[in-house]
């Protein structure tokens, strides 16, 4: 994918060409890197034949986030650091005394792949994409979780270990920023909007308008991967 250009075909003309160019571009995309590249066009497909002058590009300057999100009756504060495309959010899990060490690490790991399966790369910004990482931490979070041991109806605050990935995906749309979006009649009639078949309706997907916000911080337009 090349900014301004969109995806282009890696010269096939033989397997060595093809092999040295997927290489390099792997590179560059490790590294964050600025290339130079050159292009045939054959027939209505541009072809990449040759990349260059590999530049590693700076490092996005971390930014931590911050905003009140209110909706019905209802009132948070979405934080997280937002670095290029690259979304992390500390989460300090505060257990109840009957949730085991043990049990704490498996909800650890079984709500951390969940989350960052469920967000990181659907969409992207420019020619980058969005990745979304939950850090574990007891100092200076930006959300502080009580584990309660069991099952029950979870929200922001309150995570019980019987929640899957899928519930904690969404609990974690709303630290980004995002309210619900399914249909609660005596709480928010006029929530909309609702029913919606989203991460913030029936915990499922991530759609690109809840990645957009990301983008057009960094002034750049969302795509999907």
């Amino acid at each position: 994918y090349v900014t301004g250009a969109g995806w282009r075909k890696l010269d096939d003309t033989n397997d060595d060409a093809c092999t040295n160019l997927l290489v390099l571009a792997a590179q560059a995309k490790s590294q964050g890197a600025e290339v130079k590249v050159r292009e045939e066009l054959r027939g209505d497909r541009w072809y990449i034949t040759e990349i260059y002058d590999l530049s590693p590009s700076q490092q996005p300057v971390a930014q931590e986030i911050s905003f009140q999100v209110a909706e019905c009756l209802f009132g948070w504060t979405a934080a997280f650091v937002q670095q290029g495309t690259n979304i992390t959010a500390r989460i300090q899990l505060n257990a109840d005394s009957d949730v085991s060490a043990t049990l704490l690490v498996e909800v650890k790991n079984r709500w951390k792949r969940g989350i960052e399966d469920k967000w990181s790369f659907r969409f992207g910004c420019g020619a980058c994409a969005l990745t979304f990482q939950v850090a574990w931490t007891t100092s200076n979070p930006h959300l502080q979780v009580r584990v309660k041991k069991g099952g029950g109806r979870s929200n922001l605050g309150l995570w019980h270990t019987d929640d899957s990935g899928d519930v904690a995906s969404h609990e974690f749309g709303h630290l980004l920023g995002h309210p619900d979006e399914y249909a609660e009649d005596n709480i928010c009639p006029n929530r909309s909007p609702k029913n919606t078949g989203t991460v913030m309706d029936d915990n499922t997907e991530v759609v690109q308008r809840l990645c957009t916000p990301f983008c057009d911080r960094l002034g750049q337009s969302t795509f999907q991967v």
